[in-house]
């Protein structure tokens, strides 16, 4: 009983504590992490214990001492303390309303359940902490925390979340004083207004939740803008090189012909091979590219299968060609790099016309199987915050041509497949 007592007396502090393990970046514990929790830990209970502040400047003083313990363990910024802390203060909102509510609810229909008040209000409690807790972390915390640094769409959202979750704190506390003065619906406005506050909560929550979401997918947006500028420049030099060598190529083929001595015919034979493969498909970023490219499969030991009508790629810009068969065919050559047997080493790759649709389909053998998220596969590699670009580029292409990708993945046989509408198709 005395237990109980405690947490009923204290539960605004321990319920903001408990919430703020939902919010808080894990990876940026700060040094002797243990040391400066239980020491910020052990002062916010003690404000809340022994400190006479009269409500509602308690609250306030609750709210600073939880951004406190934020920035006394964790090495993150301001935006991400204020984060937290809101955050953290609406969940503890939400299920101390939520709790009250079902406990005024239990006690109208069952009147002698008043006399167990800090038994019934401690069940609640807990079962309300269950039912937000769990939902929230798996439904937003779970994804907004993979980051390592967060990243908020305004500074003045989370200010205005905050002050109007405090505020929503002052009113229910002076409209529940006014409530318990007399009033003859005493149940009913208390049912509405715990009601109203947790609603309120859950808003300031999922606004809060929404801004870190439009920032990060802003970001995501600005890497894929800037790596398919990159590409643009890699083909303009990958363009200069392959017109070098295709000078250079026709040179020693019209020296070969001249050549009378069968040494030196044999050493510009030697040199002809040297040369990369070139490619004639119809359409000179594909060749560009797949000369490129191929010579890259035969550095690393991987046979390159093609077929290739270039002529129906002629409706994309060449930059793009470069990006979206470069991708493609880099994420074949890295799946295969680790795999032993050099006769699953292979990349087929096809390029044709079907009916008014371009079609890229690109298949290699894989040793992993990789997950698939939205129809798109996961990328396996640790720091999966800085990875995946390449798929995502590939996709955002596609779309701009009013095209599509997707992925199959059958008995280690990894297949993309890329559909664009032709030229004429789009001029339709």
């Amino acid at each position: 009983m005395i237990v109980i007592d405690f947490i009923m007396r204290n539960q605004m502090m321990i319920g903001m504590l408990g919430s703020l393990c939902l919010f808080v970046p894990w990876k940026k514990r700060r040094k002797l992490f243990a040391l400066r929790a239980a020491c910020s830990v052990a002062a916010a209970m003690c404000l809340s214990i022994f400190a006479p502040i009269p409500p509602p400047l308690n609250f306030l003083t609750y709210f600073a001492a939880i951004v406190a313990v934020v920035w006394a363990c964790f090495g993150c910024g301001a935006k991400h303390i204020l984060f937290s802390a809101t955050c953290a203060y609406c969940v503890q909102h939400m299920t101390s309303k939520t709790a009250y509510l079902a406990m005024t609810l239990v006690m109208m229909h069952n009147y002698a359940m008043r006399y167990n008040a800090p038994q019934l209000g401690i069940t609640m409690l807990i079962v309300a902490n269950i039912l937000v807790c769990i939902p929230i972390y798996f439904a937003g915390t779970r994804r907004v925390l993979r980051a390592r640094e967060l990243k908020f769409d305004s500074l003045k959202t989370l200010i205005y979340t905050s002050v109007f979750l405090l505020a929503a704190v002052f009113l229910s506390y002076y409209t529940e004083n006014a409530l318990m003065k007399g009033s003859t619906l005493l149940e009913e406005g208390y049912i509405s207004l715990n009601a109203f506050c947790a609603l309120f909560a859950f808003i300031i929550l999922l606004m809060n939740f929404m801004n870190c979401r439009g920032e990060r997918l802003a970001e995501e947006k600005r890497i894929l803008e800037q790596l398919l500028k990159k590409d643009r420049l890699q083909y303009e030099q990958a363009k200069e090189n392959m017109e070098r060598i295709n000078i250079r190529y026709h040179d020693i083929k019209q020296q070969r012909a001249l050549a009378m001595d069968a040494e030196e015919s044999a050493k510009l034979d030697s040199e002809i091979k040297s040369f990369k493969t070139l490619y004639y498909t119809g359409n000179k970023a594909v060749d560009i590219t797949l000369a490129e490219k191929a010579s890259v499969c035969v550095e690393e030991g991987i046979q390159f299968i093609c077929s290739a009508d270039g002529s129906c790629m002629d409706a994309i810009k060449p930059y793009h060609i470069y990006s979206l068969l470069g991708n493609a065919i880099d994420n074949a050559v890295e799946s295969l790099r680790p795999v032993p047997d050099p006769d699953k080493k292979v990349i087929r790759l096809d390029i044709f016309r079907r009916k008014n649709m371009s079609v890229i389909r690109i298949g290699n053998y894989t040793d992993s199987m990789p997950k698939l998220e939205n129809g798109m596969p996961v990328t396996t590699k640790a720091d999966a915050e800085n990875h995946g670009y390449g798929m995502k580029s590939m996709k955002n292409i596609a779309e701009e041509y009013g095209g599509m990708i997707y992925v199959d993945i059958e008995d280690h046989e990894f297949t993309l497949v890329v559909t664009v509408p032709t030229a004429d198709r789009r001029i339709e």
